[in-house]
């Protein structure tokens, strides 16, 4: 499938994955390897699994950071053809046998689609924030702090995380701006106390941030007092803004392409296929009950053959199973 097929609708790829970790990288390898034209749209690399700093019970690695590992999943995948864009998809619209799935970027379509974005990044929701999203706007400390050394970051969000990435980043020796619109970070008391002590790192609390701004690449955000919208806004240089404020199952935006738990989780079957034909789902935005890398890696193999078979029956070729000598007929 590496050239479009005569008897299939015209498309950009043959599938699109939304999500770069576990689940969609390892889509993106099984599909890339049956030649399939291959794009990973994600907001950053490695979602849960890289903010492991080790782990321990991936299959044939006795031990490796979660980022690395992820690192590898990726190689691997663009070694066969994948494609990767750091973008935000905001709708997935299907028009007969064709799918056109829209980022904050550009549109693609696809034959197929695999959702496997799993628990998504709470956004700031400011103008410049997508814009600059993967040119200065990050949402995974562990994947990109090293590229700001020395460098003069901000970092925003009252979690566990934040504290983490910034004091990471003091540590590379970044000059940071650690942000938060509350008082302080009352579950987090030492940590934040390591980070006031550090020389490095500047806290800005009841503060919160009004936009990004730069040109082809961040070069500041606006700070404005919390609870004060006539307070003058600041315009505080940045060469990098890490988003720190936690994850969320965040589907709705499906509509009703998908079927839903009371969770929020997408219904899938033992295909990996949703009730819309095309459209498949893997890891942790689905019901599957282990939160596992393992078993996100198994359900992205199992979409992408899925995908594969879908786009079978679309050219009216016979559907081979891919690990045995036979045919079926579905």
């Amino acid at each position: 499938m590496s050239t479009p097929d005569n008897n299939l609708p015209q498309a950009d790829y043959d599938v699109v994955i939304i999500g770069g970790a576990a689940a969609g990288l390892t889509a993106a390898l099984y599909a890339s390897r049956r030649a399939m034209r291959t794009l990973v749209l994600t907001k950053s690399l490695g979602g849960q699994a890289a903010m492991t700093p080790s782990i321990e019970n991936y299959p044939g690695t006795k031990q490796i950071g979660g980022i690395e590992l992820m690192q590898n999943f990726l190689a691997h995948a663009q070694e066969y053809g994948a494609s990767i864009a750091y973008e935000t998809v905001q709708k997935v619209e299907k028009n007969g046998d064709v799918f056109t799935v829209t980022s904050n970027a550009k549109s693609y379509t696809a034959l197929t689609v695999i959702l496997a974005f799993g628990l998504t990044p709470r956004n700031l929701e400011v103008p410049g924030e997508l814009e600059y999203q993967g040119k200065g706007v990050t949402y995974c400390a562990t994947c990109d702090a090293p590229l700001y050394k020395k460098k003069t970051v901000a970092v925003v969000g009252g979690t566990f995380e934040a504290l983490d990435a910034a004091l990471f980043l003091a540590k590379l020796e970044a000059n940071v701006t650690l942000i938060h619109d509350k008082s302080g970070y009352p579950a987090y008391k030492k940590l934040f106390a390591e980070a006031e002590a550090s020389s490095n790192i500047t806290v800005r609390l009841n503060t919160r941030v009004t936009k990004v701004v730069g040109e082809l690449v961040v070069s500041g955000i606006g700070l404005q007092a919390v609870g004060d919208d006539s307070a003058a806004e600041e315009l505080l240089p940045v060469q990098g803004v890490f988003v720190e404020k936690g994850h969320k199952i965040d589907s709705q935006w499906l509509g009703e392409m998908v079927e839903f738990t009371k969770g929020n989780a997408v219904v899938v079957d033992e295909l990996k296929s949703t009730k819309t034909p095309g459209l498949f789902a893997a890891g942790d935005l689905t019901p599957q009950r282990d939160k596992q890398v393992v078993v996100s890696a198994g359900a992205g193999a199992t979409a992408a053959l899925s995908a594969y078979t879908h786009i079978q029956k679309l050219s009216g070729k016979p559907t081979l199973l891919v690990d045995w000598e036979h045919t079926e007929d579905l």
